[in-house]
């Protein structure tokens, strides 16, 4: 199960949707043009992560499950929203991690009293479904990508909610803490690195690959390079108040067209460990 606490809804993620202003993902891109394009497209992921507004919550449920990871995997969430007007009708837009702007998706979304995303069918403006009333919207995700979010955001009048689910994620867990890799560019270039569970307010020690020749860069948030020395493969990184850490790595593929990442906190409370290939779909 997927949750997404109530944050603040900042301005600035008002623009980057209103605007649709996401820096273009062709399947094809330069690892220069990756080093400009990535601060805002971190940004972009951690702004959609925290797009719920006060006293509101999102969250998606698992239903079915079926395939094999890297193959013929598909997934189906019900989504359920909690804490907004009891008529609210949304629209859903998408926004994949190779697009520039976001797509258009259901339309018509009511909630059941339980807060469970809906096909009522009702009214001309509430979706349907050819067999029932009420019918639960299925979220449905076909062969996702190795730790590939798939994001939506929800509209309403004044009132926009957005969740990131991960449906085959790179992930691992050590004595409580959990450390992660989002995907944000086609070939896994560009990473998210996300954890949880750590001591709140202190220093983690995270360990890169030792594998000189690919061509590692390292972010700190959202904020641009920290380090674009291929030999720094050692990072700290300071969780916050809640025990959260966060940073993002990215791969020189001119280098080498292809090869697996791995990524260590190497601290003695825990050690998480995670890795994935990147420079491939």
């Amino acid at each position: 199960m997927l949750t997404m606490k109530p944050r603040a809804l900042f301005p600035a993620v008002l623009t980057t949707l209103l605007c649709a202003s996401a820096w273009a993902q062709p399947e094809q891109v330069s690892f220069s043009d990756l080093v400009v394009q990535a601060p805002q497209l971190i940004r972009l992921q951690n702004e959609l992560e925290q797009m719920v507004p006060p006293g509101v919550s999102i969250e998606a449920r698992e239903v079915y499950r079926k395939g094999t990871s890297g193959k013929d995997l598909e997934v189906r969430y019900n989504i359920y929203v909690k804490g907004v007007p009891p008529d609210a009708t949304f629209r859903q837009v998408q926004w994949p991690v190779d697009k520039e702007k976001p797509i258009a998706g259901f339309s018509g979304i009511t909630l059941k009293s339980d807060g469970l995303m809906i096909c009522a069918g009702r009214t001309p403006e509430q979706c349907h479904s050819s067999v029932q009333l009420d019918a639960p919207v299925s979220f449905e995700m076909q062969e996702p990508l190795k730790g590939e979010p798939r994001r939506s955001i929800f509209i309403a009048p004044n009132l926009r909610i957005a969740i990131s689910i991960v449906p085959d994620p790179v992930q691992s867990e050590d004595k409580g803490c959990k450390l992660s890799a989002i995907r944000l560019s086609a070939k896994f270039e560009l990473a998210n690195i996300e954890g949880s569970g750590f001591p709140p307010n202190r220093d983690v020690h995270i360990r890169f690959s030792d594998d000189q020749s690919a061509g590692v860069t390292v972010f700190a948030g959202d904020k641009g390079i920290t380090s674009a020395n291929a030999a720094a493969t050692n990072v700290v990184v300071g969780a916050d108040s809640k025990g959260a850490i966060q940073t993002s790595t990215l791969i020189n593929t001119s280098r080498n067209p292809r090869g697996l990442e791995t990524v260590e906190v190497t601290d003695p409370n825990c050690s998480p460990k995670i890795g994935y290939e990147w420079g491939v779909f």
